[in-house]
């Protein structure tokens, strides 16, 4: 908060010392331009920054204004003139104003008139004039170029759309009008208006033209739809972003999610096949400023930096990175530096994070007393009568302690209500020719369970040159991230201790074991020793860590050439340097060290230390023709070539032997770890790529696109090194065609589409193709080593391959009140990679293959509709939804892989294995099903596979019960703006899955009733011949395995986020502060959840609620 406080001293500081708000009086007719900005200038000291072209076509000014704040007489001065102002600190910047899309659609009621010559000029949006740019009519075989001053002339009709486009640029179109005469028409650099531009990382195209599936997210979206982290708010947005729920991490901020756009298309290691465990092989590619980069960077980005978010999802979109997009494409845009005199933002946040504690319910220090006594631990016909007499004794000591109104609520232990900050400062400015920007950024991120924590620091210079037609940037990133574990351990160790046990004595100070004890207690299973159960509050007040650091060092170059018109060369080079390092340190008194024995006394304490390295850098050089025949026929060629490396390098050893909690100095430990030794790992891989791309359009009305790539990788094998890749999709604007312009006037924009795209996926180890060798280090002759083969090689090991067929529409009516996509997909992924078991005979247990198919397909639906939209009274209300729905099969596998799993299906357990089988989803849950409890025995019926009725559990009888994955998974939101007050409401959803209800068979049917459960345990349970429950009765010991008792159909609703944003702009007080705006913002996230299964929600780290409140100020 000591930050919080500086920050905000020194900003406010600067802030008053700017002086006071200004005001100008001023009247007269008929004055020039020139004498009103004089005028300005001289009563305000603001200075006017513009081009002396653009007044030459100013308009004379009459006005009569007296002590009238600057903004509203410039916005007097301006309504009648050609020109726009915007005010930057004390610098007023003069621009054409852009003519853009057209306001109407349609064709003009009026007759037809006499063709009419038009002139105008094209500049960019600093006011440089384009020479070169193409203006055409679109359906008629004429266009010119601009001249060297950006001028043009042109004959045209009434009713003919004039098209202007220019390498490099987002094109425009403008409706000609009977007294259309000059124009000043402005282009925006490609990519720099989200709305018109698909920045796909490589190409930028337009979304006009654009064939392939992409979600363009703004960086108001992203204000608007916050969630705890980048991730969770992108899936706010866009729920083909599946944040996979991760029921264990909870909201752990030290975790990285599991990520799947449209599905998963490759298949778990034989070794990731137990309890539910799923590989990370399904994560996207993420793509930062046109350069690849890590899940873990983009968790730690400061997020006020990107301007936009594209997710890139079909064929047509993800073709273009070939080997790397089967699992789609994230390409994040952060913003480049504005031109104008120095400007300085600052933006201050502040959550709190509550704990989500809703979901759990345990029992209470009175009711657990009475299950233990009802399951018969206190006394037993087979226990010798004197150990029947020690545990009524030990009944009767923890009844006294239930009498004394011991009732320890255990969940709030390990917790805070947490208080996080961010903070970002960025001054930035520049000419025409260069422009730059500095930015710094803290954002601190505790969670919820004490000690825990996450800290990242960024700092960011970017700079941009420009030189006649030459175009240098760079842009520097250091970050540095230090994070840590809570020392509390595991939350589900606390969910199970009961809760009369007392955390401290009657000093006050916290127990190292609970008290009473008694060892025939203790000793009635075979799980415990007989010993004191730990408090895991003392391993918390010892000197024990788990930290992490991790350092960043980006560095991206780009170049932009325009050596001829219509051609344009792009280039770049990227790299990264990345170390990090971990400590976890266990002191002597730690209860993970409580069952050494005496033999083992001096090997108590622990220290690990893993460091690590990594280096990778990428080029690229990228050639692009694009021009326009003829007016009708727009051609766009690119050529890419793209190399990457990759170098990463692991260190770990452990130490042992730290007899004292504050010697936690590694070169103090007694010895390496009993039978250890270093360890560690190494990689290498290289990539290159070669990429063309062809689109073309005919009248704007017809579309076509194709790419074709070709890459090779050291990843796979030797006979297998490279693989061709491509896409091609077609697409119709039908509201271009005039049977609907003139007919349909309703309809703004009708485009069908329809794509298919080759992909690949390299989520894999750097040597998985290759037969390595390893030295053997424990057993030497003299000084030489001996070698052995670590791998069994595979030189036909190739790409999975993953094929993606496309067809959307895209609708727009009533001028943009009503805007709808839907999408249907299919797609089949071959050559699916995994691991499979081999006879012991080989010398090896597995080697990787290409094992099989799966395929998938789904629908995605998203619509908005503009309930009210008046500018006049600034109010507008909408209401916008998105929903996807998603099915899979595995189409073969091969006959190991099929072996390899029905070994896997024979073994028992209380959760079910991850089992594949060919022909169902590779989500399916297989467990036994059934029937219920008999009520005559208080014994579990089952269904065996040959349609009888039994009492034993059979492996060989497991079915598919359900699927652990939804089929419908959406999001709906509303958003109200009054005036420059915001306020949007967002909620998900997702049904037809099911999960497997952990928590019935862990805190109720085979509950450890020696330890605290759900209050469940007492609810439905058989008693008695004739009882119709759900559950065994309640003193049953023998534990049950997975069956479809525990599997239940899943309908959730979550209340993702409210957000509430007030904007202020243009105040005379802002003046007086020295500022040009100020914004205060207040959002919630994750407000309620509501589902079908009642199950503990965040097992080892708690959910979370947040609260949080954001100040943003430009000066």
């Amino acid at each position: 908060m000591k930050l919080t406080a500086l920050l905000l001293t020194v900003v406010f500081l600067n802030a008053f010392a700017a002086g006071n708000a200004q005001s100008v009086t001023l009247s007269g007719k008929a004055l020039s331009l020139q004498e009103v900005l004089s005028a300005v200038k001289k009563q305000t000291g603001y200075v006017f920054f513009y081009n002396r072209n653009d007044l030459r076509d100013a308009r004379p000014v009459s006005i009569d204004a007296k002590q009238l704040p600057l903004s509203s007489f410039l916005e007097q001065v301006m309504e009648r003139q050609p020109l726009q102002f915007r005010i930057d600190g004390k610098t007023i910047v003069l621009s054409r104003k852009p003519v853009f899309l057209p306001v109407q659609l349609h064709a003009v009621d009026s007759a037809v008139q006499d063709r009419q010559p038009i002139t105008g000029s094209v500049t960019d949006t600093l006011g440089v004039p384009l020479a070169g740019a193409t203006v055409s009519i679109r359906g008629k075989e004429r266009s010119v170029s601009t001249d060297a001053g950006g001028r043009f002339t042109i004959d045209a009709d009434p009713g003919d759309w004039l098209v202007v486009s220019y390498i490099g640029y987002a094109g425009i179109t403008y409706r000609v009008k009977a007294d259309t005469k000059n124009l000043s028409l402005v282009l925006r650099v490609a990519g720099s208006t989200i709305e018109d531009v698909v920045v796909t990382g490589i190409f930028n195209k337009s979304k006009e033209t654009y064939t392939g599936v992409a979600r363009v997210i703004s960086e108001k979206e992203l204000r608007q739809f916050q969630g705890r982290n980048i991730f969770t708010t992108i899936g706010n947005i866009d729920p083909s972003f599946y944040v996979v729920p991760n029921n264990n991490a909870g909201s752990n901020p030290n975790t990285i999610p599991d990520i799947q756009i449209r599905g998963a298309r490759s298949l778990p290691y034989v070794d990731q096949l137990q309890d539910q465990t799923r590989a990370g092989l399904n994560m996207p590619l993420i793509i930062l400023d046109g350069f690849e980069t890590t899940m873990q960077r983009m968790l730690d980005l400061d997020n006020n930096q990107i301007l936009s978010i594209t997710l890139l999802k079909d064929g047509s979109a993800t073709a273009l990175y070939g080997s790397r997009g089967a699992n789609g494409v994230v390409v994040i845009r952060t913003k480049e530096p504005a031109p104008g005199k120095l400007r300085l933002t600052y933006r201050m946040g502040a959550n709190l994070s509550v704990p989500d504690l809703t979901s759990y319910h345990l029992l209470g220090s009175r009711d657990k007393l009475e299950l233990e006594r009802l399951s018969g631990y206190y006394q037993s016909a087979t226990q010798a009568p004197e150990v029947n007499v020690q545990l009524q004794q030990y009944y009767n000591e923890v009844k006294t302690l239930v009498e004394q109104g011991i009732n320890t609520y255990w969940l709030a232990k390990p917790l805070r209500t947490q208080l996080d900050q961010t903070h970002n400062i960025k001054v930035e400015g520049g000419d025409q020719s260069f422009r730059y920007d500095l930015s710094l950024q803290y954002n601190n991120v505790n969670g919820v369970m004490k000690g825990s924590e996450r800290n990242a620091y960024n700092g960011s210079i970017n700079l941009s040159y420009r030189l006649k037609n030459l175009t240098f940037r760079n842009n520097l990133v250091i970050g540095h991230t230090r994070s840590a574990e809570s020392p509390y351990g595991s939350y589900a160790d606390y969910a199970r201790l009961n809760p009369y046990w007392k955390p401290t004595d009657n000093e006050g100070r916290i127990v190292q074991f609970f008290t009473p004890f008694n060892a025939s207690y203790w000793t009635q299973t075979s799980k415990y020793a007989g010993n004191p159960h730990p408090n895991p509050l003392y391993d918390a007040t010892l000197n024990t860590y788990d930290k992490t650091n991790y350092t960043s060092i980006i560095n991206n170059f780009q170049l932009e050439w325009i050596p001829i018109t219509h051609v344009l060369v792009r280039g770049g080079v990227g790299i990264t340097g990345t170390m990090r390092y971990r400590d976890n340190f266990l002191p002597a008194a730690h209860s993970r060290f409580a069952d050494y024995g005496e033999a083992d006394i001096f090997r108590k304490g622990s220290y690990d230390y893993t460091s690590g390295k990594e280096f990778n850098y990428t080029t690229n050089l990228q050639v692009n023709y694009s021009n326009r025949f003829a007016g009708v026929h727009n051609v766009s060629v690119g050529v890419n070539l793209d190399m990457q490396e990759n170098n990463n390098r692991i260190y770990s050893f452990k130490a042992e032997g730290f007899p004292d909690e504050s010697i936690d100095f590694m070169a103090m430990a007694l010895q390496y770890e009993q039978n250890g030794s270093p360890g560690g790992s190494e990689a290498k891989d290289r990539r290159i790529g070669l990429l063309g791309n062809l689109n073309y359009t005919y009248d704007d009305r017809f579309l076509a696109e194709f790419a074709y790539r070709q890459d090779g990788s050291s990843q796979f094998g030797l006979n297998r090194r490279f693989a061709p890749f491509w896409s091609a999709g077609v697409g119709y604007n039908l509201h271009y065609e005039n049977f609907i312009a003139d007919n349909f006037l309703f309809i703004d924009r009708l485009k069908v589409k329809a794509s298919y795209g080759s992909t690949g996926s390299t989520q894999f180890s750097a040597y998985q193709a290759l037969a390595t060798y390893g030295y053997i280090i424990g057993d030497r002759y003299k000084t030489w080593l001996g070698t052995q083969r670590n791998e069994l090689g595979n030189p036909d090991l190739e790409w999975q391959n993953t094929g993606k067929y496309n067809v959307g529409v895209e609708l727009g009516l009533f001028k943009s009140r009503v805007t709808m996509e839907a999408n249907y997909f299919y797609e089949k992924t071959s050559n699916l990679l995994s691991s499979l078991e081999l006879p012991y005979s080989n010398g090896f247990t597995s080697y990787n293959e290409n094992i099989g198919s799966l395929q998938q397909r789904g629908i995605e639906l998203m619509a908005t509709v503009w309930l009210v939209r008046s500018n006049r009274q600034r109010f507008s209300w909408s209401v916008s939804g998105n929903i996807i729905y998603n099915t899979d099969k595995i189409d073969r596998l091969s006959e190991a892989m099929k072996v390899a799993n029905e070994k896997l299906a024979l073994q028992g357990g209380a959760f079910p294995n991850t089992i594949i089988r060919q022909g169902d989803s590779r989500n399916t849950i297989y467990v036994v099903p059934s029937l219920g409890i008999d009520p005559s025995t208080g014994r579990e019926l089952f269904l065996n596979r040959f349609g009888g009725v039994t009492y034993s559990w059979d492996p060989r009888d497991r079915v598919a019960a359900g699927l652990d994955q939804p089929k419908y998974r959406g999001n709906f939101s509303t958003l109200v703006r009054y005036g420059n007050l915001t306020f949007n409401a967002s909620f998900g959803f997702r049904f037809g899955g099911q999960l497997y209800n952990r928590t019935l068979i862990e805190k109720i049917e085979n509950a450890d009733k020696l330890f605290n459960v759900d209050e469940r345990v007492f609810n439905d349970r058989w008693i008695q011949p004739g009882d119709r429950a759900a559950f065994r009765g309640i003193n049953e010991v023998v534990a049950i395995n997975a069956s479809s008792r525990f599997v239940q159909d899943e309908n959730t609703l979550i209340c993702q986020n409210l957000n509430l944003n007030y904007d202020l702009y243009n105040k005379a007080w802002l003046k007086k502060m020295g500022l040009q705006s100020l914004s205060l913002a207040a959002n919630t996230g994750e407000l309620f959840y509501i589902s079908t299964v009642r199950q503990e929600r965040g097992l080892d780290y708690p959910f979370t609620r947040q609260f949080s409140l954001v100040l943003y100020a430009a000066f």
